[in-house]
């Protein structure tokens, strides 16, 4: 059972998703609660599972609608100003709500994995379920959207333990015919090689990816990405993996020279004026050089295991 500190939390971002909803919707922006409380009582472990932050996925032509109105409602953007940088996914933006409480708002277009995401947006919408929560209404993922979640999320945990801990409570609780539904869904959105990969990531979602016959063949990007590779690895496989010289420069561009606002945003001595964006500049060259032998080895793991 959480602690009642965590669940004070929990309930303020309950509280935050069904206002923050009911503003998109007087905005014509309609939104999917994709994880949160949604997610837990799916899981059977409402009350159990914590959560620290609300994700709502929006149409990807709504995106900057919605932007714009978590704006008027005194959002502030957690992420440089202009263009978010590479460290970004293009398919999400956080932004933060006021008050006293430390609570964000991750802005979907998309999911990581998803090729095509109208039809993520679309899958999930058609077959959206309304829950109450909070003293109000909110739009969560159907039983395969949820499922199709956990796996996608697994693929790409970043630093966290909850992905995968998702992924065995998941496994352990939707049936197989939610499973094929959750793979078809993949099938029609450009993500059924992630989908793969992130079941098979724990032995009993790996006999359920054998159950429903998934492809094997990922790529060393993916691997790495699952796997909780550096940036620096991540970066070397994602580049290999791109053809013609202006895609790969487009790529590597902006992970060897961010943005100013973007260095200024990560670093305390980009905003010491340009002699110290000059040396932030300088310093972050030199770790990512410092960081090659290692990114590579990892590269070359992730080809043998891709191999494999």
């Amino acid at each position: 059972m959480s602690t009642l500190p965590e669940a004070v939390r929990c309930l303020s971002l309950d509280t935050a998703a069904v206002g923050v909803t009911a503003a998109l919707a007087d905005r014509g922006v309609d939104a999917v609660l994709l994880k949160g409380a949604g997610l837990a009582r799916r899981l059977g472990q409402e009350g159990h599972r914590l959560y620290v932050d609300i994700d709502l996925l929006v149409a990807p032509a709504s995106f900057d609608l919605a932007q714009r109105a978590l704006a008027d409602l005194g959002c502030v953007s957690a992420l440089p100003e202009g263009r978010p940088d590479h460290r970004s996914h293009w398919y999400e933006r956080p932004w933060r709500l006021p008050g006293p409480l430390s609570l964000t708002v991750d802005l979907h277009r998309g999911f990581h994995g998803v090729a095509d995401p109208e039809a993520l947006w679309t899958g999930l919408w058609s077959s959206a379920q309304r829950i109450r929560l909070a003293g109000g209404l909110v739009t969560v993922p159907d039983e395969a959207g949820a499922a199709l979640l956990v796996a996608l999320h697994a693929a790409a945990p970043g630093r966290s333990d909850r992905p995968r801990a998702d992924l065995l409570r998941a496994v352990e609780v939707f049936p197989v015919d939610t499973w094929r539904a959750a793979a078809a869904l993949a099938a029609r959105t450009g993500a059924l090689a992630s989908f793969a990969l992130g079941l098979r990531l724990t032995p009993s979602g790996a006999a359920l990816a054998a159950t429903l016959a998934l492809p094997q063949q990922g790529t060393p990007a993916l691997w790495l990405r699952a796997h909780r590779a550096s940036p620096a690895a991540l970066t070397i496989a994602q580049l290999a993996e791109l053809s013609g010289v202006v895609d790969r420069l487009r790529h590597l561009g902006p992970r060897l020279f961010p943005t100013p606002a973007s260095m200024r945003h990560a670093s305390p001595l980009a905003r010491r004026g340009p002699v110290g964006l000059l040396l932030a500049h300088l310093g972050r060259l030199a770790r990512n050089a410092g960081q090659l032998p290692a990114a590579l080895s990892e590269v070359r793991a992730a080809r043998r295991d891709d191999r494999g």
